[in-house]
């Protein structure tokens, strides 16, 4: 009798000990429960798509979105006046540039292009040639002269005429030459970064002369 007394002086009461470790065991799944519901519940709400409203200038096609987060209208029917404003704006980006804005405005093309679409285009620009002007101070510009929707189903096909320039800094003409574009393009989510919900999935482009009038 008197060694279990000193055991239980010696190692504390067995089935009070017993009781406080059932009980912390207990509250650790406890916690463990909560923190996983909380992670599931982040990650479903990371996934999840917010519609917040979209502004759209029907007078000039821009497409703004009223916050950061997302809303998916992949079946929204897009107006004509906002693919010709989606169409400006990339091609804006790729044939507008100076020594300052040239870098910049190729990074954001990524905006508006797939990886194998991004290439088509940047294989139109003939980057190697634009650094010999932006080094003497030249700029790029450009303007659409006709622009075609052709078909809506299943994705959008555009037909684009549009002149490109490049001018020296006293504003001597170095060279011209007119486009003819064929850009396919599909709807996707509308985000802030591309608040028209449009990417161009495949883009052609070839050198045309205009046929001139012969003068009678």
């Amino acid at each position: 009798m008197s060694s279990g007394n000193d055991f239980i002086r010696a190692e504390g009461n067995l089935s009070y000990t017993s009781m406080w470790l059932k009980l912390l065991c207990f509250v650790l799944i406890i916690i463990s429960l909560v923190l996983a519901g909380v992670i599931a519940l982040l990650a479903i709400d990371r996934t999840s798509v917010r519609v917040v409203p979209i502004v759209i200038n029907e007078a000039t096609g821009d497409a703004m979105a009223v916050d950061y987060r997302v809303i998916d209208a992949t079946g929204e029917q897009r107006q004509p006046v906002e693919v010709r404003k989606f169409c400006r704006d990339f091609l804006s980006d790729a044939y507008i540039f100076n020594r300052f804005t040239a870098r910049s405005n190729l990074e954001s093309l990524a905006n508006y292009f797939t990886q194998e679409s991004l290439a088509q285009i940047r294989e139109s620009l003939n980057l190697s040639r634009r650094s010999e002007y932006i080094g003497r101070g030249a700029q790029g510009l450009f303007e659409i002269t006709s622009f075609m929707i052709l078909e809506t189903q299943p994705a959008l096909r555009i037909q684009i005429y549009f002149r490109e320039s490049v001018v020296s800094a006293n504003g001597d003409l170095l060279e011209e030459s007119n486009q003819l574009a064929i850009v396919t393009v599909r709807a996707v989510r509308r985000t802030e970064q591309n608040p028209h919900g449009l990417i161009v999935i495949e883009y052609r482009q070839n050198n045309f002369e205009p046929i001139k009038e012969v003068s009678k």
